[in-house]
């Protein structure tokens, strides 16, 4: 999923800067993997959760990725965002309006 980072609605945007950007991006695709398995149990594969907006250096909240804006292929927001609630850690926040979700590691 990390590849991902990398592109804006499928868009190529940009390489990582920074080691330390590529770290950050790698543990929060770790993340957004664990949080999908949650969320898309029983579903087929490409019925997941589908990152929009990831890593951007040229938008500050997006210029680490630690934040990652997403929406699911096929379940509406309402319906999993209590799931994710549940699952998500004290270290990071979960937000969405619009059907899109937006998720920050720390």
């Amino acid at each position: 999923m990390w590849k991902h980072a990398l592109l804006y609605n499928n868009e190529f945007m940009s390489l990582p800067i920074e080691a330390a950007h590529e770290a950050h991006i790698i543990k929060t695709a770790q993340r957004l993997e664990e949080l999908n398995s949650w969320v898309s149990q029983g579903l087929s594969p490409w019925e997941c959760l589908r990152p929009i907006q990831w890593y951007n250096p040229g938008i500050k909240e997006f210029s680490e990725g630690i934040s990652v804006e997403f929406a699911h292929t096929t379940l509406p927001a309402e319906i999993i965002f209590d799931n994710l609630l549940k699952h998500k850690q004290e270290h990071e926040s979960l937000t969405y309006v619009g059907n899109i979700f937006r998720f920050k590691r720390c």
